[in-house]
């Protein structure tokens, strides 16, 4: 470990410019450490890594976890994690999802149309934070006015899994939030709603009650805030991009390849964690049993090792293939609504926003290091259709 390039990933260039940092870390080669992890950064030991949840296991990575409930499906290895898939796959597969896409659609459109009244418009507290989570509800077959009491939930228990200081947390919004996910599926069990909740409740092959608290309590903390850091990045470069706007304005379907280049270039979950289960060699290193990897998606999505995965955008009416949503028996579930979401929320923008700009004196940064690259703000100036 000691000859390992020694890397300190809060200190990468990442904030101003992801392809800079990720570029950075690149260079410190295939495998580097820094802060108890083993950084691997190129296309196939990642993807290796990916497919072999023998080796790198996810179960091992979230034992750390503070949870009361079994968090479904990320914190399990095949077999666990297969059964698990196995049950939620058809409530998110694009034929399950497109019988929501009404209201989906309404939502977001009703969001947007709100925001083009005015001026000037705060994209990640007006949009990018309250659509995911209205999603989220609609999904889980809850009430929509419980959107304000779930972000500020979510927000506050993600603010206080960053800290340094623990004792400095309140567990308040935890137990809050663990109690109204409680108080839900104890409702659905007794009296089902409409949505996945209720399916996987009352379905052929049922969850058990801390299993459907343990899946909603995952969604919500590694669901939403993934889909609001993509939304924002979509709409800063479409702010900085006039002419990418007039061309998805004047070719629709193109919003589907653009979509697909913002999760490549900016992927919300840009690092995962492993744990190796036994000794391993990773490009030449060794990596003891136990140890602690991340696996960097957002460093091979950009690794220029074909035409597909440079540092802009690619769109030639084609979709490219890239791993913003990981890999493996762990990719992520609910990479077909996120999708859906992107396009929902730049289709019903650009058709009511077409001109915008970023606020004057604003500088585009990401909170850095974030596990999921988010804006904090981004402020925008609004120029309105005239009648």
């Amino acid at each position: 470990m000691s000859a390992l390039p020694h890397v300190l990933y809060g200190d990468l260039p990442m904030a101003a410019d992801r392809g800079a940092g990720w570029a950075t870390l690149r260079e410190f080669g295939p495998v580097a450490y820094g802060d108890g992890w083993y950084y691997l950064t190129r296309r196939d030991d990642v993807l290796a890594a990916l497919r072999n949840p023998e080796v790198f296991s996810s179960r091992i990575a979230y034992d750390d976890m503070i949870s009361p409930v079994p968090l479904v499906p990320l914190g399990f290895d095949p077999p666990e994690h297969t059964r698990y898939r196995r049950i939620l796959h058809p409530f998110f597969s694009p034929q399950a999802l497109g019988v929501l896409l009404p209201s989906l659609q309404a939502q977001a459109a009703d969001i947007v149309e709100t925001i083009a009244q005015r001026d000037a418009c705060e994209v990640m507290a007006e949009l990018a934070t309250p659509y995911p989570s209205q999603v989220f509800l609609t999904l889980f077959g809850l009430p929509l006015q419980d959107r304000e009491r779930l972000i500020a939930w979510k927000d506050a228990i993600i603010a206080f899994s960053l800290t340094n200081d623990p004792t400095s947390v309140d567990l308040t919004p935890a137990v809050e939030l663990y109690g109204y996910l409680t108080e839900a599926v104890a409702r659905q069990r007794e009296k089902p709603r409409e949505g996945i909740l209720s399916h996987l409740l009352h379905g052929d092959e049922q969850l058990t009650d801390n299993e459907a608290v343990g899946l909603s309590l995952v969604f919500v903390l590694a669901g939403l805030d993934t889909v609001t850091s993509t939304i924002g990045a979509t709409m800063l470069e479409l702010a900085r991009r006039p002419e990418l706007r007039a061309a998805l304005l004047g070719d629709p379907d193109g919003i589907a390849g653009f979509v697909e280049e913002m999760i490549r270039l900016e992927p919300a979950a840009p690092v995962v964690g492993r744990v190796t289960t036994r000794e391993v060699t990773v490009a030449g290193v060794t990596l003891p049993k136990g140890a602690e990897v991340r696996l960097c998606l957002g460093a091979i999505n950009r690794d220029g090792a074909d035409e597909h995965s440079g540092d802009d955008f690619v769109l030639d009416g084609k979709l490219h293939k890239h791993w913003g949503f990981g890999g493996g028996p762990h990719r992520c579930l609910g990479s077909h609504l996120a999708r859906m979401e992107l396009r929902l929320v730049v289709t019903e923008w650009l058709s009511r926003i077409p001109d915008f700009e970023l606020a004057p004196g604003y500088v585009p940064e990401i909170t850095w290091p974030s596990a999921t690259c988010t804006l904090p703000t981004l402020p925008l100036i609004l120029t309105r259709k005239t009648p």
